[in-house]
């Protein structure tokens, strides 16, 4: 779960494996400040988080993109009776194109989206970790999806 969530911050997965290691490096050495205040998982996603916003600080992050969420072999079988050479093709595109708007989105919305639709946290869970109310979570990811509609509206109308 830190690789996805460094992976979709960082858009490369070399620097997406640092940072995890360095996310559990860090969260070893720091574990005694650990207070039982709120989840462990919320805390480790707290110190995958600034490790990734360092990493983010040292390079030039506007030459990154953050990758798309991939379904699983499984799902993608599922959805499509065949692997047609066409459709996989369109959804890849159709992937791209929402990707790209998700990468125009602000940093805070940006990582809400992430941390809601592609790492399945709650409000509650978001609020603890980015220590804001669930009604500024609310808020962020109702802007975001609201910013990226209005990008992605123009390519599928429906």
């Amino acid at each position: 779960m830190i690789y996805g969530l460094a992976y979709r911050m960082l858009g490369n997965p070399d620097d997406a494996a640092d940072a995890t290691q360095e996310s559990f490096l860090e969260a070893y050495k720091s574990v005694r400040s650990f207070q039982f205040q709120s989840k462990f998982s919320t805390w480790l996603y707290r110190v995958a988080i600034n490790i990734c916003q360092q990493y983010n600080r040292k390079s030039d992050s506007r030459g990154r993109t953050l990758t798309a969420y991939k379904m699983n072999v499984e799902e993608e079988e599922r959805q499509y009776e065949t692997n047609c050479p066409d459709r996989l093709l369109l959804k890849a595109e159709r992937e791209g194109l929402v990707q790209a708007a998700i990468d125009q989105l602000p940093p805070k919305q940006r990582l809400v989206i992430t941390l809601f639709y592609m790492q399945h946290m709650r409000y509650r869970e978001i609020g603890e970790l980015l220590n804001c109310p669930e009604g500024t979570v609310a808020s962020r990811l109702n802007t975001a999806v609201q910013n990226l509609k209005s990008k992605l509206k123009d390519l599928y109308p429906e």
